[in-house]
């Protein structure tokens, strides 16, 4: 009886890391869920394709960079996508441009030299700018399922309170999945049709004009340079093969494969990064985790994906994205020291916040800390 009690404590450390993994797992989906069904039911993709193609690329990334890197729709392009109505086949091919010019910054290391430009109070800034429009979205989830968000973030308040015992998300998903399974409605099991398709080149050109350039800034402050500097911040010596290469050939690699069988663009986010970390996931683990979660939702159910994801509480979604947009708008304090970083970091915040552009926020960033340094060289100059 001893011996019995004593290989069961044995094994519980293994069950209470398991029990982390999985709750880092699911720490994201407040985003991928949401783009997920407005891609789907209003602008027409292949279900099959879009949760195959963002399981694959979650599993292959934990496997390269041995940490959990997030799959998220690219934002600017879905947002675009989705008010406009563009149709899916013309949004795919602009991901296999997207694809085409990550791989041109990975290749050349234009991806390095660039990324050089960018100082650390504009990737703040950047960090901190996504965070408060994190809050924003969480918002707006939460206001359609009230109710359930105030029960889901007393759990998650809860949770924190004993952080070391529990793994927030677990009690969370348990109440989601609960809740969800009233609303789900199956009407056929198996996956739906892939085909691989290759685009018609005005198609190309359409969806580089109306998607991808409004995007390319944008992936590179926050997709590129700023997961880079969160990936270091919260996993240190784990995420030594996160660099300012590795990143955009990664998400080329999937963005041209998931365009030619009809996904969706995609790319990894330092939002996504940090919800992945806050919520548990400290390894690569997690990432194979929710990427066969995804895999079986794809090939098991297919037909009924939209109605199982749509199913999931929007209030609990909202919750999970309040906490994270917390969690990443605190990145800031590490300048908290440097007035004028700080300055730098809440205009470039600021800006991209209130013009609902973070691109443009960047960019005033850089603006305002090439002008101080500037100033500051010539009354130097002038001493």
């Amino acid at each position: 009886m001893r011996d019995s009690l004593d290989k069961t404590k044995q094994k519980f450390p293994h069950l209470k890391s398991a029990l982390w993994d999985v709750s880092g797992a699911f720490g994201d989906i407040g985003v991928l869920f949401p783009l997920a069904i407005a891609l789907i039911a209003k602008n027409g993709f292949n279900p099959t394709a879009l949760f195959l193609m963002a399981g694959i690329f979650y599993i292959a990334s934990a496997y390269y960079f041995k940490i959990t890197m997030p799959v998220q729709p690219l934002k600017a392009m879905s947002a675009i996508a989705i008010a406009s109505g563009i149709n899916s086949s013309t949004i795919s091919s602009a991901g296999i441009v997207m694809g085409a010019i990550l791989a041109v910054i990975a290749f050349t290391g234009l991806g390095v030299r660039i990324g050089r430009i960018f100082p650390v109070s504009v990737i703040r800034g950047i960090q901190l700018g996504l965070g408060i429009m994190l809050i924003k979205a969480s918002a707006v989830l939460s206001g359609d399922d009230i109710f359930i968000a105030i029960v889901a973030g007393i759990v998650l308040i809860s949770c924190l309170w004993a952080i070391k015992k529990v793994p927030p998300l677990i009690p969370i998903m348990i109440l989601g999945i609960a809740l969800s399974l009233k609303e789900i409605k199956m009407t056929s099991l198996g996956p739906v049709a892939v085909s691989i398709t290759l685009p018609e080149p005005w198609q190309l050109w359409i969806g580089f004009t109306t998607l991808v350039l409004p995007q390319i800034a944008l992936t590179f402050g926050n997709a590129i340079v700023a997961t880079e500097a969160t990936g270091k911040l919260l996993y240190g010596k784990r995420a030594e093969k996160l660099n300012l290469k590795s990143i955009p050939m990664s998400m080329s690699i999937a963005n041209i494969v998931s365009g030619i069988i009809g996904g969706v663009p995609m790319c990894h986010g330092c939002g996504g990064l940090t919800a992945h970390h806050k919520f548990g996931s400290t390894n690569e683990r997690s990432g194979y985790i929710i990427g066969f979660t995804l895999i079986a939702l794809a090939l098991l159910f297919g037909h009924a994906a939209l109605s199982i994801i749509s199913a999931f509480p929007k209030g609990i979604l909202g919750i999970l994205l309040f906490y994270v947009g917390i969690q990443h708008s605190l990145f800031v304090r590490n300048i908290r020291s440097d007035k004028a970083a700080l300055f730098i970091a809440f205009s470039t915040a600021v800006s991209g916040f209130v013009l609902n552009n973070l691109t443009i926020g960047f960019l005033i960033g850089l603006g305002i800390h090439y002008f101080l340094l500037s100033m500051m060289k010539t009354l130097n100059a002038l001493k």
